[in-house]
């Protein structure tokens, strides 16, 4: 049976066929309707109610309210959704059917509305490609930043855009698809979609662009995927795109996906901002600078010059107290700069966006003069940066009414005095209403209606309104309009003629505002260029504002970074923890990596005694010096990092089949390929996911292989693993440490001081106590501990473990100690394992010959 559709259904079906891969949000009405597969997707998706168009046709329908539309749109691309948004373009015609148009595509990647966005953070879509040679581009249309880089493997693209975060991603045919397990997990659960090689080929580059990669570079495919990309979907955003800069791996410090996760730079481990480092150190007071300081972490310099260019201007900020009070109050008075300007560009700004615009660019002046007092070339350079816009200013000030609708198509945006035919038709209007009121009057002293009144609406337009009960005082001039519950509506001919000059007058007022609106912004456009460059500046100042902020309220101190290679840090602490606990309750530690002395530090101590956060807070030093930072510690001398790799903590990935030990194998791995002389490596517990013999084994022969290295990393190594403190006898440039802890009365008190030297005792069942284990389990793990300390072993060769307890009686299985034999453990476990009847007697023999064997080279 042939489904009959209604006109609207039709065109809806048209219409939905040039746009299969998304969500149809179809007007009608006050509400966007959705049909057939997409109503079914977007129900289950937004969770609404799924109904039909009509009992005859049973089409599935869903639909949301037209002002509640971008709060539906947020939810729909965050679960990976391109939404094609169809308005009504024109009143119904001869056959009742309003024309109808796709008027935007909204993807993950390329959403413009506040609703859907992170005001502190980037929105990029990311072009990548996953073939050599590794490249990807990353724009965000709404600032208009765009950058790309190549790289020299999957895995250093996969830690790039693991860093950026994009929102979607997009490639060529036959580039988009992830040979690594690190790859596939980067674009699970995210839109990816791919474009026409040939058509991205032929897209023709805007001369206008700076910085465009030449022809035959290796980042030139992913460059025209995303431009191309943009243009089919937002093609008004290409405007917006005057610059793109190359990002070159060697000028930043390097940190895999791992590091980043670890040392919890954006978020911690389970997914909170709070308590990540970005959370404890932004001082920043506008979206740009809290953008830019994400990006700053994510990219820390590389370059000696540009990172004590900035620790320069940080010095001089934080010295010019009350000049920084200055700037940070004329910060506070700017919003979202880029954003205003990206509406610009694109045509989507309206009156208040405008006004917006000339608010932040007022700014400005202000901000320049308070730089001029400076002599940092940093600043000296943002001063210049700001550049002129008073012409601007001025021009939105003279054009723009004080009080400013939402739209542009209504009226009331211009300022009174600017345009003289506005005035004149604003005149008229408001001498109508005068109008009206000498008509109402005269009109209820001629029929002696009291109550009559004179009204408008949309709909109906003008009207005179009577109640019932006065019906049989109505003139018989008077025109019936529109019946209501309690009264009747009227016209006469001297109120037609008068609404049709009031709306030809205001049809007139409202068109012509729309022209000098219109001729505003298209004036605004031709500074887009400065106005950008505005806004870098100020989000670049912003940053530095908030290092100097940040080190006048935390006591922080300039890091000295130079060509050498050691890391020198002397009361040092960890950003985070130490803004959650309070400066005074932080414990400050020293730390002395050189690669001709110790680059080797062993680290052993008590959990929960601070081995993690010590060596967690060198590195987030490390990092923060390189940001162009000042870094929580008393003297900090950095020697240029290139990278900094870490492993610590890992857990199960059980989907991917891959248990911790693996995980932690993984990560280990990648270090030992990658590690150079300037590498700074933090290891935690390495070793710990698989047996004792086998975990000291591994973690012995990892730290031997970074002490040895030709290329001499400097590495934290936090271990359970106290034989590992040995290494120190035979390696010469390795150092023991440990985390103080004092005894009192039975029970640990955790210095959180970093002492060289070893760990006395690892104070487990203490801390186990501590943790609130059962005093039954904490007395028989004392006991335990006693017979393996003096082994004392069974006639089995094991410790002698079983033994009644003192409550239920019960034996208690047989423990292997540490202190056994790996080899005796071993022929126990076969032992045990075996079935004797299933064994001939020659393989019983081979077996026991084989079992003498490795017992007797296991005693000598």
């Amino acid at each position: 049976m042939t489904l009959q559709l209604t006109p609207a259904m039709r065109q809806y079906v048209e219409i939905k066929s040039r746009f299969r891969d998304c969500i149809l949000f179809f007007r009608m009405g006050d509400f966007y309707e959705m049909f057939f597969e997409d109503a079914i997707r977007a129900s289950r998706l937004l969770d609404i109610a799924l109904t039909s168009r009509d009992k005859e046709s049973n089409i599935p329908m869903c639909g949301v309210p037209h002002h509640a539309r971008n709060a539906y749109l947020s939810k729909l691309i965050r679960q990976g959704c391109k939404v094609a948004v169809c308005e009504q373009i024109e009143e119904p015609g001869q056959k009742g059917l309003f024309r109808r148009e796709v008027t935007e595509v909204v993807t993950p990647g390329l959403v413009f509305h506040d609703e859907c966005l992170d005001a502190r953070g980037n929105n990029f879509l990311a072009a990548v490609r996953f073939i050599p040679p590794f490249a990807y581009a990353a724009l965000d249309a709404t600032t208009g930043e765009f950058h790309y880089e190549v790289c020299d493997s999957e895995e250093t693209l996969a830690d790039a855009l693991f860093r950026l975060s994009p929102a979607e991603f997009v490639a060529l045919e036959g580039e988009g698809t992830p040979s690594t397990t690190r790859g596939k997990r980067l674009i699970e659960g995210k839109l990816m979609s791919t474009v026409s090689c040939a058509a991205a080929g032929s897209f023709e580059l805007s001369a206008q662009i700076e910085g465009i990669p030449p022809a035959g570079h290796p980042a030139e495919g992913v460059v025209r995927g995303g431009l191309y990309y943009l243009h089919i979907h937002q093609p008004a955003a290409l405007s917006e795109i005057v610059r793109m800069t190359e990002r070159v791996g060697e000028r930043y410090l390097a940190m895999d996906e791992t590091a980043v996760r670890t040392l919890e730079v954006f978020c911690t481990l389970s997914g909170e901002r709070k308590g990540s480092l970005l959370w404890a150190i932004d001082r920043t007071r506008t979206p740009m600078g809290a953008r830019a300081l994400r990006s700053l972490l994510a990219a820390p310099l590389q370059e000696i010059n540009r990172i004590n260019e900035r620790h320069e201007a940080v010095a001089e900020l934080l010295e010019a107290h009350v000049l920084r009070k200055e700037m940070v109050s004329s910060l506070d008075a700017m919003g979202d700069l880029p954003r205003l300007a990206s509406r610009l560009a694109q045509d989507r700004s309206g009156p208040r966006d405008i006004a917006a615009l000339r608010d932040n660019l007022a700014v400005l002046p202000a901000l320049k003069e308070t730089l001029g007092g400076m002599i940092s070339p940093l600043l000296l350079g943002v001063r210049d940066r700001l550049g002129d816009h008073s012409s601007a200013v001025e021009l939105v000030s003279e054009t723009l009414a004080d009080e400013l609708p939402a739209g542009y198509r209504e009226g009331g945006v211009i300022r009174p005095g600017y345009d003289a035919r506005v005035d004149e038709l604003n005149h008229l209007l408001t001498h109508g209403k005068e109008m009206l009121s000498e008509m109402e009057a005269r009109e209820r002293q001629r029929t002696g209606i009291g109550g009559l009144k004179v009204g408008y609406n949309r709909v109906f337009g003008y009207y005179i309104e009577v109640s019932r009960s006065n019906l049989g005082k109505v003139p018989a001039e008077y025109i019936r309009k529109q019946t209501l519950a309690n009264a009747e509506r009227f016209v006469t001919q001297e109120l037609k003629e008068y609404e049709s000059r009031v709306l030809r007058a205001q049809d007139e007022r409202n068109a012509r505002e729309e022209e000098l609106f219109l001729a505003l912004r298209d004036s605004l456009k031709t500074q887009l260029f400065s106005i950008q460059g505005a806004a870098e500046a100020v989000a670049g100042l912003d940053v530095l504002l908030s290092f100097s902020e940040l080190a006048a309220d935390g006591g922080y101190n300039r890091p000295l970074v130079g060509a050498g290679k050691d890391i020198l840090i002397e009361n040092g602490r960890h950003p985070v923890v130490e803004k959650i606990l309070g400066k005074h309750a932080f414990v400050p530690n020293d730390c002395r990596l050189s690669p001709d002395e110790g680059r080797l530090a062993i680290i052993t101590g008590p959990n929960m005694a601070g081995k993690s956060t010590y060596i967690r807070q060198v590195a987030l030093i490390v990092l923060l010096a390189h940001a162009g930072s000042f870094v929580p510690a008393d003297r900090a001398e950095i020697g240029l990092v290139d990278r900094i790799f870490t492993r610590i903590g890992a857990s199960d990935d059980l989907s991917r089949g891959e248990s911790t030990f693996m995980v932690e194998m993984r990560e280990t791995s990648r270090i030992l390929d990658g590690i150079t002389e300037r590498t700074l490596v933090v290891l935690d517990e390495v070793g710990r996911g698989t047996s004792t013999y086998d975990g000291l084994s591994i973690a012995w022969a990892v730290a031997e292989y970074l002490h040895n290295a030709p290329s001499r990393p400097k590495v934290l190594f936090a271990t359970h693993f106290h034989e590992l403190t040995d290494i120190v006898s035979t390696s010469t440039h390795a150092r023991n440490f440990h985390v103080a802890v004092r005894e009192w009365q039975g029970d640990i008190i955790f210095l959180r001081r970093i002492d060289e030297g070893v760990a006395s005792k690892s104070y487990g069942i203490q801390v186990a106590r501590l943790a609130g284990l059962p005093s039954t389990v904490i007395e028989r793990a004392r006991e335990i501990l006693k017979k393996l300390e003096s082994a004392e072993y069974n006639e089995f060769s094991l410790p002698s473990l079983s033994g009644a307890q003192e409550a239920g009686g019960s034996a208690q299985m047989d423990l292997f100690p540490r202190k056994q034999r790996r080899e005796e453990y071993s022929v126990l476990e076969e032992l045990q394992r075996m079935e004797p009847e299933r064994l001939t007697p020659m393989d019983a023999l081979m077996r026991i010959s084989a079992w003498k064997e490795r017992l007797r080279k296991g005693m000598s």
